[in-house]
């Protein structure tokens, strides 16, 4: 425990292809705002193999100059762990485990094959690394929970903390409603289609609702996942989605001002699926956009139809609902979206954030 009054020296290390991914942001953001935090950043700033090595000496350096009180590896650290357990042997190491490798590539992508050499080898290195952090953040409490018992770890040295979102980027927008559109009711969903995103059940919806004054924007997909995504869109004949394969991440609030409803998710149904809330669901929140939201076991204070729309998982019907639901009670959506403001900055913002590093520190 430290002395409140003392500075606390905190060197958060990166080596990640992309360095400026949002995770990183809100925390480095969070320890900015604290005043008895001295900040040190051994991230990389360029994406090849390089970046190992530029990350690591800079790591160095601080540790032989600076000598920290703490070290916080973001997400994703598995590929230098062990380099930046030696360098920081006898300090704190926090690591940042906001998502497990081996569920993603074993049990949601399905590209490992479970029982096998890799699978044992994935399941061993990452519980490993677990074990031999001193501190474990993750996103939420029910992968908290999950992380604690799936590879044997003392659940109290696993602390949550949301993911939070760039709020230089992501502000709130003028409500400008469909009347003044003049056109049909606009849903939005972005992302990589990830198993966990349920694309497939957004189409499904997107056929139920065909007849219906609704169309569906949907930002994103590549590799196996878009191909799927065009094939399945071309099977139920869908005239009633816009597909994007890519908007520049400056520009998605003013794709998010322009829908009337926004699908945060997810929707997908995985076990990941239930253990998470999605990036752009954070993302929409700030921006005060009304967002429907995937049912999640824990309890975060999302309110059906008073601060988002919840639906069940992998429910085509349940979704379809909440989307008609939205376009015949289009006079209660600015409400929402503002209560889900409120929402974001008591539970989700940096702000959030900072007071739970805060405690985490001192």
């Amino acid at each position: 425990m430290h002395n409140k009054n003392k500075k606390i020296k905190v060197c958060y290390v990166l080596s990640y292809r992309c360095p400026n991914y949002v995770r990183t942001k809100t925390l480095i953001g969070a320890l900015k705002r604290m005043d008895n935090v001295v900040l040190f950043e051994a991230v990389n700033t360029t994406k090849g193999a390089f970046r190992y090595l530029q990350t690591l000496i800079l790591l160095l350096w601080i540790r032989i100059k600076k000598n920290p009180d703490y070290y916080i590896l973001g997400f994703r650290g598995y590929e230098i762990f062990w380099i930046v357990r030696f360098i920081t042997f006898g300090k704190i190491l926090i690591f940042d485990h906001m998502m497990s490798p081996y569920d993603s590539l074993v049990n949601e992508k399905k590209m490992v094959k479970k029982g096998g050499l890799i699978d044992r080898f994935i399941y061993s290195y990452e519980k490993s690394i677990l074990r031999h952090a001193d501190i474990i953040l993750t996103d939420t409490d029910l992968h908290k929970t999950y992380f604690a018992s799936h590879f044997e770890v003392n659940a109290e040295k696993i602390q949550s903390i949301p993911v939070g979102t760039d709020e230089n980027v992501f502000k709130p927008v003028p409500f400008i409603s469909h009347e003044d559109k003049k056109n049909l009711f606009s849903v939005l969903f972005y992302g990589s289609f990830l198993p966990l995103h349920g694309i497939n059940i957004i189409l499904a919806v997107a056929h139920i609702l065909k007849d219906k004054p609704i169309s569906f924007t949907i930002v994103g997909g590549r590799g196996k996942a878009l191909r799927d995504f065009n094939e399945m869109k071309k099977r139920l004949n869908l005239k009633n989605i816009i597909h994007k394969k890519w908007v520049p991440y400056e520009q998605l609030p003013d794709v998010i001002q322009k829908a009337d409803v926004c699908l945060g998710g997810p929707f997908g149904n995985t076990g990941q699926a239930h253990r998470v809330i999605t990036g752009k669901t954070f993302q929409f929140l700030a921006t005060g956009k009304p967002v429907i939201v995937g049912k999640i076991e824990h309890d975060y204070g999302f309110r059906d139809k008073e601060n988002c729309l919840l639906v069940s998982q992998g429910n085509e019907m349940n979704l379809a609902e909440a989307i008609l639901w939205c376009s015949e009670n289009q006079d209660r959506l600015s409400m929402i979206g503002s209560k889900g403001l409120e929402l974001y900055r008591n539970n989700f913002s940096i702000d959030r954030i900072r007071k739970i590093l805060q405690e985490l520190l001192l």
